[in-house]
Formats: structure tokens, C-alpha cells, sequence
């Protein structure tokens, strides 16, 4: 198994699956992806791995893996959090 997200983080993937924010992750490698999460999970390659699961704005589901986030922002009002940086 790979290198795991740490608990305290994990906090806030879950608030995010929980109430389906819409957000904008930024990844790591520079990347941005907007969209809304709904669960989480182990992905199905040969070394496993955390992963979100949800939709990006245009409908196409998408596997985000966790480690790969850099920070999570959320874009909607009245959210338990606005940024968190990982």
C-alpha cells in the first residue's frame, strides 16, 4: 500500500462528500479540477491507494488520489470550511 493521507485531512474529504460541496481541488502537479465528491475508496490498481470519488462540472466522473491534493477550496457559501491546504 502507498503512502496514506493524514487523519486530520481527512476531516475535510469527508465534509466535502458529506455535504457535496462544489470544489476546486488544486493537485500537486499544478492541476485544477472543479467538481462535486460524493464518496471515497481504495483504487483498483496493483498498489492501492486513497481516492475521492465525484463529478467534474461538465458530468464526467472522475478518481482524484488523495495524496495528490495540494489544497481543496470550497466554492459554495456558508461552507464549514473555505480553503485547507494539504
Amino acid at each position: 500500500m502507498s503512502k496514506m493521507l493524514a487523519c486530520h485531512l481527512h476531516d475535510y474529504i469527508e465534509l466535502i462528500c458529506l455535504h457535496r460541496y462544489t470544489v476546486l481541488l488544486t493537485l500537486n502537479n499544478g492541476q485544477y479540477i472543479t467538481g462535486v465528491f460524493h464518496n471515497t475508496g481504495f483504487s483498483d490498481t496493483p498498489i492501492k491507494q486513497e481516492v475521492i470519488y465525484g463529478k467534474l462540472k461538465n458530468g464526467h466522473e472522475i478518481e482524484v488520489i488523495l495524496t495528490d491534493i495540494k489544497s481543496i477550496e470550497v466554492l459554495n457559501e456558508n461552507a464549514q470550511f473555505s480553503i485547507v491546504h494539504f
